[in-house]
């Protein structure tokens, strides 16, 4: 059919002087070109991937990205979007599906392709679609498909037969593995149950961080726990090894703080600069630093934590220059001020001094102190849990909304000087919602990623509407049932038919995807799949981006 439409439309030399000009035009200056090059033009050598021996060279590539819709990308959006790296995703899958196809003893014909073209349509990347570009008065048009797949997609007409053959028989496949996907009725009416409960839960989040300040963990329990687990903040101090390579000098500081106000009066500075004369006197004559910090500073983190600011550089000691410079220049053990700085007036000593390249020996009781304290926070933030959800099974009455009230007004203004982890636990509502698989596990509106408050959340009842604490996030939740909406039966039984169809979609392409996923898996462990990531590249950019095949399926925008 299209060899006779082909004779018709003109003549075979304008046809061939045409195809000439247009090639060279798209190989010097289509999308992906890299000018007139021996580079451009050393097919074999400049692949885009190998995949269990099969060749997908850059104009298959150029072709997929094209029938994707990457002309109608500007360069930002189609790199936002990661748009290479999907076209590389499917083209891995195409030729997975193929080779299993011709495997299984499929055979694709010119004439097959040809009818399908007939009819404008294609395959692009697995995706079929009907091109009314190809026709012209409701029917095919030899020359509209010409100038489609030439000016368009960037590829001869016997080129795009060929790629045409390689996705059908990818079809193939798609279509075998469709056939054995079954739905019954009594999955679709679960899924739709599932898809159609909604609850909207009143929440408490204690939050470790709240608490890890409070947490004074004791040099033995420090060193106890350095012991028992060595190996693992080993692994800690690799993870974060950059932080502790090339330092530039970093003081230990435990400082002392009463605060100035901006506009204070110059009786008042004096004051409060003698205020801490005389606790600089105490410590001089013997005192712990610690101590004083927690009876006297007016820095809340600083005042639960003994003064201790961990190792600070230049420009984070809450001192300036020429102060900071003093504090800089002292030895370990000495304790440097009264000076002004930040927001009040500071005294400051100094535990220790580093800088240069850190060794793990050095820093191990650091890692150890921060896990001590961590688990102890994490504790403490679940102990709290604990004993809110006691005492909201304590009175069945009152909602948590009454049992953990937002702060009133007054109380507001009362504290906006104080940190955010200072403000007491408060209720806060989710809302209706349905449940929400993620990547990474079931989503909870407001409240984060968690399986099992997932599971709980949605057997909640009005007998029971209590459950936690759950941890989430570094947080201990609880949770109350304040709302629930069963699914509509009837909208069900309205909808089967259609939810059906829309089951075994979804199904399908979970066993599709695992099939990939499984292929692919298997081909890259045997080295048989290579990607030239030069490929990937975007025009706006240095360097391609950062790529690995198998990594499941990779949607636009995800």
């Amino acid at each position: 059919m299209l060899e006779q439409m082909r004779k018709s439309s003109q003549s075979l030399l304008i046809y061939v002087l045409f195809g000439i000009v247009i090639a060279v035009f798209i190989i010097n200056f289509g999308p992906q070109s890299r000018g007139g090059s021996c580079e451009s033009t050393m097919a074999d050598d400049h692949y885009a991937a190998k995949v269990s021996g099969e060749l997908v060279t850059r104009n298959d590539f150029r072709y997929g990205f094209l029938v994707l819709g990457g002309a109608q990308y500007p360069a930002q959006m189609a790199k936002q979007q990661r748009l290479k790296e999907t076209v590389m995703d499917k083209l891995i899958e195409r030729e997975l599906l193929a080779a299993e196809a011709q495997r299984l003893g499929y055979v694709i014909s010119d004439e097959q392709v040809e009818d399908q073209i007939g009819e404008a349509k294609l395959i692009g990347l697995g995706y079929p679609r009907t091109v009314p570009r190809m026709m012209k008065d409701g029917k095919f048009n030899y020359d509209a498909f010409k100038n489609f797949v030439q000016f368009e997609l960037g590829v001869t007409p016997q080129s795009f037969i060929e790629e045409q053959k390689t996705e059908l028989l990818a079809a193939r496949v798609r279509e075998l593995l469709r056939a054995s996907v079954t739905v019954s009725p009594a999955e679709v009416k679960e899924d739709f149950l599932r898809k159609n409960l909604q609850v909207n839960l009143e929440y408490v989040r204690f939050a470790s961080h709240g608490v890890a300040d409070d947490v004074q963990p004791t040099d033995a329990e420090i060193a106890d726990y350095a012991a028992k687990n060595e190996a693992a903040l080993k692994t800690a101090y690799d993870e974060r090894k950059f932080i502790y390579e090339k330092v530039p000098k970093e003081l230990r500081l435990r400082q002392i703080m009463l605060k100035v106000a901006p506009d204070a009066k110059p009786d008042v500075e004096l004051a409060t600069l003698a205020k801490l004369t005389a606790v600089a006197a105490r410590v001089k004559k013997g005192e712990s630093f610690a101590a004083l910090a927690k009876e006297a500073s007016d820095d809340p983190i600083g005042k639960a934590r003994g003064g201790d600011l961990g190792w600070r550089g230049h420009g984070a000691t809450n001192l300036p220059g020429d102060p900071e410079k003093q504090l800089f220049a002292a030895k370990a053990g000495d304790v440097v001020g009264p000076l002004k700085g930040a927001g009040g007036f500071y005294l400051t000593k100094v535990e220790d001094a580093r800088e240069g390249t850190i060794p793990f020996e050095k820093v191990k009781l650091e890692l150890a102190e921060e896990k001590v304290r961590a688990e102890k926070a994490g504790a403490e933030s679940k102990a709290r849990a604990q004993a809110a959800i006691v005492l909201a099974k304590a009175d069945s009455t009152k909602t948590l909304k009454d049992l953990f009230p937002a702060p009133a007004e007054d109380d507001k203004d009362k504290d906006k000087d104080q940190p955010p982890k200072s403000a007491a636990p408060r209720a806060e509502e989710t809302g209706l919602f349905s449940p929400k698989g993620t990547r990474e596990g079931a989503m909870i509106e407001g409240i984060g990623v968690s399986n099992d408050l997932a599971k709980a959340a949605f057997s909640l009842t009005t007998a029971a509407p209590l459950a936690g604490p759950f941890q989430v996030a570094g947080s201990s939740i609880i949770v109350r049932l304040k709302e629930r909406k069963d699914p509509d039966l009837a909208e069900f039984e309205k909808k089967k038919d259609e939810l059906a169809r829309d089951a075994e979609l979804t199904k399908w392409i979970e066993v599709l995807t695992d099939w990939t996923q499984a292929r692919c898996l298997e081909a890259k462990s045997a080295n048989r799949i290579q990607i030239n990531r030069e490929e990937l590249r975007y025009e706006d950019s240095g360097e391609p981006p950062p790529y690995e095949p198998c990594q499941g399926r990779r949607q636009l925008g995800g």
